[in-house]
């Protein structure tokens, strides 16, 4: 007797071990209540129970999660799903799931949910989540594989199921390894001699990103510092002076600088420009594989603002390109060329260097010390709004859209000044135009970092 009471509890605890391998801690559903969602998820492919709402869905894949997360997370949540894969745990991951149940659940997703601390149940474990054909690999499970994390997943299963819209990844934490967190989780890897194209600011201006802040970003890609000449009276129109300013601020101790127009320019062709059919950029474009542009994004006193496409543009333009671009193809008209034509010559420049560069470029704005004026004045007025965050995306159309989104919808009363400034230079009109001439996108999802 005490035999066959030994088997009979060595089944039992066979049987849970089976049904709740990596279970972690307990819920708070009853067993009633469990039972009760488990047999409602025969009729459809998802139950998500949450404040004692339910909510189901008939539709597979991951088409419902991603719909949920757009209005709200899994935090408190019980989810009840008939298959969970890879892609569909880091989603949980994400979303703070409490519990997931799954019919059949992959191996790879069992992992995850365990790392994560997050409870799970299953009837049945399989090493892959298969095809609707079962021939092959779920393509979400392959484009998923290699995800950094549950973020990265999130926008690469986004973009999947959304593909006429951009992904920018956002996060409030303003530090420089929250930079190179944010360079990785965007996921393009620049390869080769690498291209760091960041503002050097002019001397006497104090809100430019400082080299302690950008040194780890730059030692991480192995990178440059590039730079172009200015066209204006100043500290950094011609190269000797340029690297005095340079040297100044301390951007030669974190990295090698190249003052890309030192020795001359080479001219892009615009295709389809809207103001110019050619940009002229520093020569030394030529020496970099890739390029990282992190910008500073701020107000402007010609632009409106200053972001991804100012930075892409009048940044890595020679000092006869900026006046190039400023005069629309008129150098002598600098400063007095008609407004909306100067925003669209940025644009034209901006789409000259993306078609160079073919994909090798990757976008960053940090959104700091947002002066209304640019880091090129010496004298700029101080921020009046406060700090929002840094955002990454391979779209400089939609980086910059969202920054100016953020700057609108922030509850910062300091926002009104830069407003102004955008909306009094008209400085939507550059991110209209380059999406006019297919640089990018201006719809977009926006992605925390979590």
């Amino acid at each position: 007797m005490k035999k066959f009471l030994g088997l009979m509890l060595l089944a039992g605890l066979i049987f849970m071990f089976t049904a709740v391998q990596g279970y972690c801690g307990e819920d708070t559903l009853s067993k009633a209540t469990k039972a009760k969602l488990i047999k409602e998820l025969e009729s459809v492919s998802l139950v998500i129970y949450k404040d004692g709402q339910t909510t189901t869905s008939t539709e597979h894949g991951l088409t419902p999660l991603v719909s949920y997360l757009e209005h709200d997370d899994f935090d408190d949540t019980f989810v009840f799903d008939k298959t969970v894969g890879r892609a569909a745990a880091y989603l949980y991951v994400y979303g703070d799931a409490d519990y997931v149940y799954a019919d059949t659940i992959s191996k790879p997703a069992i992992e995850i949910l365990k790392k994560n601390n997050i409870k799970y149940e299953y009837k049945k474990a399989v090493n892959e989540i298969k095809n609707k054909d079962n021939t092959d690999i779920c393509p979400f499970e392959k484009l998923t594989k290699n995800a950094e994390n549950a973020t990265q997943a999130y926008g690469l299963i986004y973009k999947k199921l959304h593909p006429e819209t951009a992904i920018v990844y956002f996060t409030d934490d303003i530090t420089p390894l929250e930079l190179i967190k944010i360079y990785e989780t965007n996921g393009k890897n620049l390869t080769g001699n690498v291209a760091v194209k960041l503002h050097s600011g002019e001397p006497g201006g104090h809100n430019f990103l400082p080299p302690e802040f950008v040194a780890p970003i730059v030692k991480h890609l192995k990178g440059t510092i590039v730079e172009c000449n200015t066209a204006y009276e100043g500290r950094r129109n011609t190269t000797e002076k340029h690297i005095e300013a340079i040297k100044e601020h301390g951007f030669d101790k974190i990295a090698k600088v190249d003052i890309m127009d030192s020795e001359g320019q080479m001219a892009l062709p615009v295709k389809n420009g809207k103001q110019i059919k050619v940009n002229y950029v520093g020569s030394h474009l030529k020496n970099y594989n890739s390029m990282l542009v992190l910008s500073h994004f701020k107000g402007h006193q010609m632009g409106g603002f200053g972001g991804a496409l100012k930075n892409l543009s009048i940044g890595v333009a020679s000092s006869y390109g900026k006046a190039y671009i400023h005069g629309a193809g008129k150098p002598e008209d600098i400063w007095t060329c008609e407004q909306d034509k100067f925003l669209e010559a940025m644009a034209d420049a901006d789409k000259s260097v993306m078609d160079y560069m073919k994909g090798n470029i990757t976008f960053i704005n940090v959104m700091r010390r947002m002066s209304v004026d640019c880091d090129c004045n010496n004298n700029p007025a101080e921020p009046e709004i406060a700090d929002i965050g840094i955002l990454a995306s391979d779209d400089p159309v939609a980086l910059d859209q969202a920054c100016v989104d953020l700057v609108y919808n922030s509850k910062d009363k300091g926002k009104a000044s830069l407003i102004e400034r955008i909306e009094s230079r008209h400085g939507i009109h550059t991110v209209e135009a380059a999406e006019a001439l297919g640089v990018g996108v201006r719809k977009y999802k926006l992605i925390e970092m979590k």
